[in-house]
């Protein structure tokens, strides 16, 4: 058994080294001839939170220049649009050792339905329906890679896994504006990029937390619109390649460089991984 097995199939939980990168046959092949993977804007992802743009004020006395700070800020929004660029993986889920106690969540382990490549839904969702692949990543290297990125118009965020809440009220206070006597004289073109603002792009709500999701995040200030695309090169951060239980037996992957091959065969809902 090769070491990368051992991290795929231990069901020891709290695994932090892998990242997993659900897509369609497709998108996995141009993945791999490039050796890069595309970043997503904000308008083409799932959450409201995310593709749907903020935009309520509050109004607390006579303001002189309404009508300049709401330019600037709907300025702000377009330029949050069009520079944030993401990249959205998986993780093995973790639990503490107290959880891990629990019958249930022993039961999961030991099934091995805490891997982030063990993820039905995510198959359903993210990979074609079951024909699609699975691309499994070394985080730390991988890392490396996207942190090659930063340059003079490009700053990196963070990276760090999804916080899933459904109270979202510190958020909606973060993001509306109260304009009043005091601050209608105040520049608002990058209230959206505002460092606070910034970090709930690593919030979202509880309805998506099964993807357990680790996320990187950048703002590239040369971009002009949200179409503008933004890759990364991985390297050689990429480290498997997992095939649906319906991907074709007549396709060949052929990867840029060796990588460990599987597929992954449910076994009365039970995840198994079968060495290519």
């Amino acid at each position: 058994m090769t070491e990368l097995e051992s991290l795929l199939i231990d069901n020891i939980r709290g695994n932090d080294m892998l990242l997993y990168h659900y897509t369609s046959l497709d998108s996995s092949l141009k993945i791999l001839e490039s050796n890069r993977l595309r970043l997503s804007n904000l308008a083409n992802l799932n959450d409201p939170l995310e593709f749907h743009n903020f935009g309520g004020f509050g109004f607390n006395g006579f303001c002189n220049n309404i009508s300049k700070v709401l330019d600037e800020l709907v300025a702000s929004l377009k330029e949050r649009e069009n520079t944030v660029r993401l990249l959205c993986f998986c993780k093995d889920e973790f639990c503490n050792q107290s959880e891990c106690q629990n019958e249930k969540a022993q039961h999961k382990a030991d099934n091995l339905l805490h891997k982030g490549w063990a993820r039905s839904r995510m198959w359903a969702q993210y990979a074609d329906n079951h024909k699609g692949v699975c691309l499994v990543f070394n985080k730390p290297e991988f890392k490396t890679e996207f942190e090659k990125k930063r340059n003079n118009h490009i700053k990196i965020l963070d990276d760090r896994q999804i916080t899933y809440t459904n109270y979202l009220h510190e958020l909606e206070s973060e993001m509306t504006y109260e304009l009043n006597t005091k601050n209608s004289d105040e520049t608002f073109y990058h209230y959206y990029l505002n460092e606070k603002r910034l970090q709930y792009l690593f919030l979202k709500c509880e309805d998506y937390r099964d993807e357990i999701e680790y996320r990187f995040a950048l703002i590239d200030d040369s971009l002009k619109s949200s179409a503008d695309e933004v890759f990364v090169d991985f390297g050689k951060s990429l480290k498997a390649i997992i095939l649906g239980q319906r991907f074709s037996t007549f396709i060949k992957v052929v990867p840029p460089f060796d990588v460990e091959q599987y597929r992954i065969h449910w076994n009365y809902g039970i995840p198994e991984l079968i060495r290519q």
